[in-house]
């Protein structure tokens, strides 16, 4: 009888061996920077492969390969220009085993409204574009302390406002296809990311400022319960609102690096978040958690998902990647409530005047830079409509509006005091309702009705007859923030359109729920792993390391 192919390469292996011959060498491993994880990185560092500094270089490499030429992303304002020197000690640190945990050298990009006390924090204006804040904010502390390498400052538009422009360096591009949006106002952190110019990023959230650049760019992004973060020292949008949270790659890296940032902060504004952690001190918002161990296959078990119907009926190819992720987390095992219908209508107008605080935050933020800073919305709309509106890259017109709509509105106004009081208290109830009317765990819905839209600001004009908009559809972008608690919510790729442009799925859940939704959103990507790199930034020769 002749042996299988299997057993014929087993006898000839004992064979060598016996005849003195040396075994083969063990296989080897390697690293790729496409795509690498917080763990790919760390296990190259280990096993010696890879340093500190080497993988800051393959970093700035691709950054001048693909962000400042080639195609021109324009993610990145400030590339830190100590990041080598800051790679060598952490090395040093390293060789001397005091590693400080899975973040030792893990470059890290942060939104430009993020407080650095070495690098220029621009809020996206050309009036701040040297403005070095006295100190770092709270998470880039807390970042540094953990070892994280801070590798620059990512775009966003301008004010954290709602699109990808800004006067500093004009329009950030979706790294899928440059003539469509990148949605904003975290769009360096997403494109940046997507184009694996670094490992990881943080970006702020008031409305959709994470969740919509991260579906655009077909990342992971999470917004957290408000005040979970510390906003100290980032620049305020809306503190209503506002937080900070990890756009990333994976959800595995969503969960490190919200580990790593959240936590209590005496000097973080208006006490929301002493609220979260003098509420929960044991429990889903304890100090210190880390999320890593909600990383479970099999959380979907269970599960009560209701489907959000209203924000369907856009562009029915997102549709149908809806209906796919909505059919896979049943085969996960989540009991699926369709359709779950309400008005979401009770988030219309809030924001307008919820603004109306803006200039008392933003003035008290100006008030922490040295004198060469302007300290007052009047000087920043002086400066804007006499020298900027004529430059190159001229201020958009949300930016001017934002500050008049400023100087004409204050706290004092009774429909801010009537929003405060009775109708973000409201919504939250509304919201809450859902949950317990259906017995929901989480909501769950396409992020965006449409695939990203092309570009159209003032500098740049673009057009694609294929694109299908959202037909009316509302978006569901504010239902997480727009109440008295901010509502945690989370993206994940759920695959890509016929034109290559990517799109999520969203969850929705309680506040302070973001341990479950961790847990699902890693149980689907597991079970789906639809994230796809951007074919406009391939690797680049030196990026895979054989070891």
């Amino acid at each position: 009888m002749l042996a299988r192919p299997g057993a014929a390469a087993l006898i000839s292996a004992v064979a060598t061996v016996s005849a003195g011959c040396a075994p083969a060498p063990p296989a080897t491993a390697s690293f790729s920077l496409e795509e690498a994880t917080i763990a790919d990185i760390g296990a190259a560092f280990d096993a010696g492969a890879l340093s500190c500094a080497a993988l800051v270089q393959l970093y700035l490499d691709r950054i001048a390969a693909y962000d400042d030429a080639g195609p021109r992303l324009n993610s990145i304002i400030t590339v830190n220009s100590r990041a080598l020197d800051r790679a060598r000690q952490l090395d040093g640190e390293r060789a001397a085993a005091d590693a400080r945990g899975p973040l030792h050298c893990i470059p890290v990009l942060l939104k430009d409204n993020i407080d650095t006390a070495d690098m220029p924090t621009s809020n996206g204006s050309v009036i701040l574009k040297d403005a070095i804040p006295p100190d770092d904010a709270h998470i880039t502390r807390r970042l540094r302390e953990a070892g994280a390498l801070v590798l620059g400052k990512a775009s966003l538009g301008e004010f954290a406002g709602g699109n990808s422009y800004n006067s500093v360096d004009g329009r950030t591009l979706n790294p899928y296809n440059l003539l469509r949006r990148a949605s904003g106002s975290s769009s360096g952190s997403a494109v940046a990311v997507a184009a694996n110019l670094a490992a990881v990023a943080v970006g702020t959230d008031t409305s959709t400022s994470i969740r919509g650049p991260a579906s655009f760019s077909g990342i992971v992004g999470l917004r957290p319960t408000t005040g979970l973060i510390s906003r100290d020292g980032i620049a305020p949008k809306n503190l209503t609102f506002d937080t900070a949270g990890p756009m990333t790659r994976t959800v595995t890296d969503a969960a490190i690096l919200l580990s790593a940032i959240a936590g209590p902060d005496p000097a973080d504004a208006d006490g929301r978040n002493a609220e979260v952690y003098a509420a929960h001190p044991a429990g889903p918002a304890a100090a210190g958690l880390d999320y890593r161990q909600f990383l479970q296959r099999g959380s979907l078990q269970g599960a009560r998902l209701g489907v959000a119907r209203d924000y369907f009926g856009g562009d029915p190819e997102v549709d149908a990647l809806a209906e796919m992720a909505i059919a896979t987390l049943r085969d996960l095992g989540a009991e699926i409530v369709d359709p779950v219908t309400f008005d979401g209508s009770f988030v219309d107008g809030v924001r307008m005047i919820a603004d109306y605080r803006f200039k008392a935050d933003w003035e008290a933020y100006l008030a922490t830079f040295g004198p060469e800073v302007p300290k007052t919305v009047a000087r920043f709309l002086e400066i804007y409509e006499t020298e900027v509106v004529q430059s190159a890259l001229p201020v958009d017109a949300a930016t001017l509006n934002l500050l008049q709509r400023a100087e004409a509105t204050s706290t004092d106004h009774p429909d801010y005091v009537d929003l405060i009081e009775n109708v973000l208290p409201t919504n939250t109830e509304l919201k809450l309702a859902l949950f317990e009317t259906h017995g929901l765990d989480a909501l769950i819905f396409p992020y965006h009705p449409s695939f990203a839209a092309p570009v159209r600001d003032p500098t740049f004009t673009a057009d694609d007859p294929t694109y299908v908009g959202t037909n009316g559809v509302r978006s569901p972008s504010t239902l997480a923030g727009y109440s008295s608690v901010g509502f945690p919510s989370v993206v994940v790729p759920m695959g890509f359109g016929t034109q290559g442009l990517p799109m999520t799925i969203a969850f929705l859940a309680r506040p302070y729920d973001e341990g479950k939704l961790v847990g699902y959103a890693y149980d689907y990507e597991q079970a789906t792993m639809l994230r796809r790199p951007s074919p406009l930034a391939p690797p680049l020769p030196g990026e895979t390391i054989e070891y």
